[in-house]
């Protein structure tokens, strides 16, 4: 991964209230996928969803992705979460990183776009009986709720998508969005991120994540992908384990968490610790992120083993 973030001294400021309502919307877009009852964002109720297509070969399917949350207090203010990976077919387009043309709804954007071809096609595919791909469920969803505020957000591959979305509104509408998104792997390519970063201004779009997640640091960057927007990061890992346990630090329920201390705070960080979600006998420490912001892919797995070896000599 390029440095393109920041650390905690100069990075991006988050409003607390509005970060946790997404970082909410974000789990909720899981919950619904798979079937289980979801909370709403405090403030919103929850009155229509999407679906995506995942391709593999010549086979796919359509599944569930993404929710449509309305402020009660203001009935323009829409949130639209997008799911993250939660599927077998979700993995395959997920390593699906040979690039393609991103092309927007309407209008150009400059210079083209190029972006993983697995994220692009869940956006902008269908199959089977679908009627609509992601894309134009999305536009029909704005065509018929016509928002005053829209924000955007998902988390991990919905982060991902939560981005193409965000540009595509921003040359086909014209239309100004919020997007704060978390845990997400990089998108496109240096003339995805040019183009992105000169469209959407780097306060309207905020990555918030992990520094010990490896899933921001893809895809990897000798494939030449770098992130766009401005960053937000905290840090937190399995206190005294040697081993990555990746899906807890990726955890949308362990960085909530983080951030539901850290970001009333001046500055927005917390030091502490926490029960994992995902194995609740494990116990999470969050920390300080380490200065000079990210290293590259290869260089991070090295530094995360280094780390890791130190907390089991320490144990």
């Amino acid at each position: 991964m390029t440095t393109d973030s920041t650390n905690a001294s100069t990075q991006a400021t988050l409003d607390a209230t509005l970060t946790i309502a997404l970082a909410v919307a974000s789990k909720a877009a899981y919950d619904y996928y798979q079937g289980q009852p979801f909370q709403s964002p405090e403030g919103y109720q929850q009155i229509d969803a999407w679906t995506g297509w995942d391709a593999f070969l010549i086979s796919g399917s359509e599944e569930k992705y993404g929710l449509v949350f309305q402020s009660i207090a203001d009935p323009g203010t829409f949130i639209f979460a997008f799911r993250g990976t939660d599927s077998d077919m979700d993995i395959y387009e997920d390593v699906r990183f040979l690039t393609t043309e991103f092309v927007p709804s309407s209008g150009t954007v400059a210079p083209t776009p190029h972006v993983a071809s697995g994220f692009y096609s869940i956006y902008d595919d269908k199959g089977g009986s679908m009627a609509q791909s992601m894309r134009q469920q999305l536009f029909a969803l704005l065509a018929k709720y016509t928002p005053s505020e829209l924000y955007v957000t998902g988390h991990s591959l919905g982060a991902a998508l939560s981005q193409l979305f965000s540009l595509d509104l921003a040359v086909s509408q014209s239309m100004s969005t919020t997007n704060i998104n978390f845990s997400s792997p990089m998108v496109g390519t240096l003339d995805w991120q040019t183009a992105y970063n000169a469209t959407i201004p780097a306060a309207n779009s905020i990555r918030v994540y992990n520094y010990w997640d490896y899933v921001p640091t893809l895809p990897p960057s000798d494939l030449g992908f770098h992130a766009v927007g401005s960053a937000f990061q905290t840090a937190f890992y399995v206190k005294g384990e040697w081993f990555p346990h990746e899906l807890s630090r990726h955890s949308v329920v362990n960085l909530t968490t983080v951030l539901s201390h850290a970001l009333p705070a001046n500055p927005q960080q917390w030091v502490g610790q926490f029960p994992d979600y995902i194995q609740p006998k494990w116990t999470m420490l969050s920390k300080l992120p380490p200065a000079g912001g990210d290293v590259s892919w290869v260089d991070k797995i090295g530094e995360h083993m280094r780390f890791e070896r130190s907390l089991r000599a320490a144990a």
